[in-house]
């Protein structure tokens, strides 16, 4: 059974999608079938995997979408799941399997009520649709390792259906005083969170003879964080971005500490091997990020590529200090890829 990962972090700019599309490239390579989904309306990692010409093309056709709508429309419409359509990138890992995302999300967030779906008991598959999606996959032999679901930074529906579809809980953070104000607030919204999702819970079982289809779900442990997009000089990380991190590190311990004391039902953390949080950091890509986007490459295989100078085309070779960067964010990003593996 593959293992549901949520990306999350309530602040924007923090890497999410960038993270999340370069780790799944990164597990792929290591022999795993990852599946990501983009939950997000922005729809950033379907743009940056499948290009932006592909992606229009996508969710253009209304009548026959073939976006995550296709999927969840019925929800709305009380036919039940639809169709799941999933694509792979020109120049990701063909084990990299994505559930393109669409503007239409908005739609689906707006029609899932806390009141009237989860607290009552009476819509709360809207909240698990994730794990539907995965088991209609099976049926027709898609198997994989890893869901990565990429999250807009909010709290609302989207969000509550992820975590509550997700085993783990990753939270990416930038090197700024707002990520650890974020931190903070992940760790009032989620106990909370877990709250409602247990008075649903109950009340579907009191609605269905004792039903125990959703005891399993709503327990997502919160497994570590990655600092992103810190700045290196004479080959150490800046002073204030080491400052920032002692900051976010401390933030995120917290936010385990919390965690255990305010959800009670599960363990809700999974520290991972030595002690801590911290899956892995990830430096400042950049000129490469642009690129990156630009020639929908995963950022350790732009090596692979002729360095795209500007929107005309124009392309020239990579300096030898941007090659030093991309191989070491291929030894970063693995990095986290391989924690993923040992810990999760």
């Amino acid at each position: 059974m593959a293992k549901f990962i949520s990306i999350f972090n309530n602040k924007g700019g923090v890497g999410k999608t960038t993270l999340t599309w370069n780790i799944a490239d990164a597990l792929a390579e290591r022999g795993k079938r990852v599946l990501l989904v983009d939950f997000d309306p922005q729809c950033n990692l379907s743009i940056a995997m499948l290009g932006s010409d592909k992606f229009k093309e996508l969710v253009s056709n209304h009548v026959s979408p073939k976006t995550v709508r296709a999927f969840l429309q019925g929800y709305l419409q009380n036919t039940g799941p639809g169709p799941v359509v999933i694509h792979t990138g020109p120049h990701t890992n063909d084990n990299v399997k994505l559930i393109a995302g669409d503007f239409w999300l908005n739609v689906y967030s707006d029609a899932l009520s806390v009141g009237n779906d989860l607290l009552t008991g009476n819509g709360i598959a809207k909240f698990t649709a994730l794990r539907t999606l995965e088991v209609k996959l099976s049926e027709r032999g898609e198997v994989f390792d890893y869901i990565m679901i990429d999250l807009p930074p909010s709290f609302g529906g989207l969000v509550r259906s992820s975590i509550y579809s997700s085993d783990y809980l990753i939270v990416p953070c930038t090197s700024d005083t707002f990520s650890e104000y974020c931190i903070g607030l992940i760790a009032q919204m989620l106990p909370q969170f877990i709250a409602d999702w247990e008075n649903g819970v109950d009340r579907f079982r009191q609605n269905n003879y004792g039903s125990s289809e959703y005891d399993s779900l709503g327990k997502p442990k919160y497994a570590g964080w990655i600092f992103n997009g810190y700045d290196t000089r004479s080959k150490k990380m800046l002073r204030a971005d080491q400052a920032h991190y002692a900051n976010i590190e401390g933030a995120n311990n917290k936010l385990g500490k919390d965690l255990v004391l305010n959800i009670k039902s599960y363990n809700p953390v999974r520290e991972i091997d030595g002690g801590g949080f911290n899956i892995g950091n990830v430096e400042d890509m950049n000129v490469l990020m642009q690129n990156s986007l630009w020639l929908n490459v995963p950022a350790s295989k732009l090596d692979q590529h002729l360095q795209v100078k500007n929107l005309t085309g124009d392309k020239q070779k990579w300096s030898q200090a941007q090659l030093d960067l991309i191989k070491k964010l291929k030894v970063q990003i693995g990095g986290i890829a391989d924690s993923i593996i040992n810990n999760l």
